[in-house]
């Protein structure tokens, strides 16, 4: 993945300190029902709009479609260059952070978007040099990835947040992801870049054959 197609994005959210409140769940069992809360999507077809904006690229709204399989496939049809982070096809791929972060830690709660959120550390097993962490903000209700973020010891380099749509009246897919990212991680770049990506038109569990996805492998 290029360092262009990573993102950040400051959003306002009010976090209260170290959990102390009776009724909050374990951290790994917030996780493993935002992972629930996903896995009844075994595919899905979906017609997506990238809108790039990034210094000195211009590059006009792209619109693909997108074929997702589980656990990871992806294909991507679409005329023209298309700059997409992966994880935003993946619907946020909590289950990506789980396996190489499985320490799990339940640091605060607070609202974004209007929504009770539970925020989670995830962190490497073992110490690693450069301390990579990731915070996940999870509805409290819904259990679903509303935003996280991949922090490089002090300093953030990528945070996906994710507005969800319901298809079906029962599965919760992403209608809209905004990305950004500073601009440190873009080298000399005075100034940051943001990627929205737009979801339309989903088609859920269709039972799409490996075959489509053959020549992406």
């Amino acid at each position: 993945m290029s360092r262009r197609s990573l993102f950040t994005q400051l959003a306002a959210l009010l976090i209260v300190a170290a959990p102390t409140w009776a009724d909050a769940p374990k951290a790994m069992e917030v996780v493993t029902k935002a992972l629930q809360a996903q896995s009844g999507v075994q595919d899905y077809i979906a017609t997506v709009t990238v809108a790039v904006d990034a210094p000195n690229v211009q590059i006009p709204p792209r619109k693909m479609t997108v074929y997702f399989k589980r656990p990871d496939k992806i294909h991507v049809e679409s005329e023209g260059l298309a700059i997409i982070p992966r994880d935003a096809l993946l619907m946020g791929n909590l289950s990506k952070h789980v396996q190489e972060d499985t320490n799990a830690t339940l640091v605060g709660s607070g609202k974004l978007e209007g929504h009770r959120v539970y925020c989670v550390k995830l962190t490497p097993k073992e110490e690693s040099g450069g301390q990579e962490r990731v915070l996940c903000w999870i509805d409290a209700e819904r259990y679903l990835l509303m935003k996280s973020e991949i922090w490089h010891g002090a300093t953030k380099a990528l945070t996906i947040t994710l507005t969800h749509t319901q298809q079906k009246g029962k599965y919760w897919m992403p209608s809209r992801i905004f990305c950004e990212v500073p601009a440190w991680v873009l080298g000399d770049s005075p100034d940051p870049a943001s990627i929205t990506v737009s979801f339309s038109d989903y088609q859920v569990n269709t039972g799409l054959k490996d075959s489509i996805f053959q020549e992406d492998d």
